[in-house]
């Protein structure tokens, strides 16, 4: 080993020494440089990084999404449209029936029968009846110098003094018919005034506060052909009355009705047509058309054909002595058919109308064929449209 190998090998390991010595002082400023040199590197894969984690979390959300609507589509969904029809304010049922149109015309009723009792007397009215009054065979009617005026029943007038020996008549039969009916009796009922006759006169006149005389002056009884009814008296207890002056106003016990129908009506008043009279009070009966006139033109130019209607029963108009009502007579304008009310009608879609079907609150609007119109209905068909089904309708 040669003197110059010791000190080759001692440099060497200053070097080393040095060079160990010196590391703490400059790594950090290395160190920094490299730091300051990696920083921008390490920030872009940082932010790399966290950009990768965002589009991961955003994709795992995109799928969450669509897991849980497909899971809530599957799961949720109605079985129904989108938009419901909404409910209408009211409803009326399907109905069938037979559609009719009215037509109606302003009438007054009247007693049937109407006419005046002629007074054939002398004297002073000592007593009148009150009007709606029912006087009936053998009743007193009226009474002139406190004697009474007797109703009998008769087809005939009463023209002449009932007396024995008068001529032989289709009055004097009457009246015998009369006195048997009221009890009057052992006599024949026939044309001749007997002595029998007479003296069955004479037991009605004691009996009835008169002249027990077997005579009949004209004025002491009128004959009508039934019972009469009492609408008015003309006179007045203490009025003095003369012959042929009219006394009272009778009527029968029927009702009438008189009316005027337009001309363009008059297929419908025909002699034996059913009507209704319908009363004030909203009430309406049953009627028959028993005449019609001839046609004639009223103060305003119209043309009207006047007609006159019975009432089935009189019973449901009672006393009314008279009063304005309304006849209305009917057209047939479908038979047995379905219809709704006009207000239930909406247009549809391309023409034509549509109604909404109203079930279990559910809606469904149907395109319905439309037939005959009458008094606000209108007849219809179509899918879903059976009696009692309910359609939709404004509120009123």
């Amino acid at each position: 080993m040669t003197e110059g190998e010791p000190d080759t090998v001692l440099l060497r390991q200053v070097s080393v020494d040095e060079a160990k010595a010196a590391r703490p002082q400059d790594q950090p400023e290395a160190e920094n440089q490299a730091e300051s040199q990696d920083e921008p590197r390490r920030r872009k894969r940082a932010s790399g990084r966290r950009r990768a984690v965002l589009v991961a979390v955003a994709a795992g959300l995109v799928i969450a999404t669509a897991l849980a609507t497909a899971l809530v589509l599957d799961d949720t969904a109605p079985d129904r449209p989108v938009a419901r029809e909404k409910l209408p304010p009211g409803t009326e049922p399907v109905v069938r029936g037979d559609l009719v149109t009215e037509v109606m015309a302003t009438g007054s009723v009247r007693f049937t029968g109407a006419r005046a009792v002629k007074n054939h007397l002398t004297g002073i009215v000592t007593w009148v009846p009150s009007a709606n009054t029912v006087v009936e065979q053998g009743e007193r009617l009226y009474s002139v110098n406190d004697k009474p005026v007797f109703l009998l029943r008769g087809e005939l007038p009463a023209w002449r003094e009932f007396k024995p020996d008068m001529p032989d008549g289709e009055d004097v039969r009457m009246l015998e018919q009369n006195l048997a009916e009221l009890g009057y009796t052992d006599f024949t009922v026939d044309e001749e005034f007997t002595e029998k006759t007479e003296a069955a006169v004479k037991r009605w006149q004691k009996n009835n506060g008169l002249p027990a005389n077997g005579r009949i002056e004209l004025g002491r009884v009128v004959f009508a052909p039934g019972s009469v009814r009492i609408a008015t008296a003309e006179v007045r207890s203490g009025d003095p009355v003369a012959p042929a002056q009219d006394v009272l106003e009778v009527t029968g016990f029927q009702h009438r009705v008189s009316a005027e129908i337009p001309s363009k009506e008059q297929d419908l008043a025909v002699k034996g047509a059913k009507a209704e009279i319908e009363l004030p009070d909203g009430e309406r009966i049953e009627g028959t058309v028993t005449s019609v006139g001839a046609e004639k033109t009223t103060q305003d130019n119209t043309k009207v054909v006047p007609i006159t209607v019975r009432p089935e029963s009189s019973r449901q108009l009672g006393s009314v002595q008279s009063a304005d009502v309304v006849v209305v007579l009917q057209r047939l304008e479908a038979e047995d058919v379905l219809f709704v009310p006009v207000t239930a009608l909406l247009p549809a879609e391309g023409g034509g109308y549509a109604v909404q079907l109203v079930k279990n609150g559910r809606v469904t609007v149907v395109k319905v064929k439309t037939g005959a119109f009458a008094e606000g209905r209108a007849e219809v068909s179509g899918p879903g449209i059976d009696e009692d089904a309910r359609v939709g309708v404004p509120k009123l």
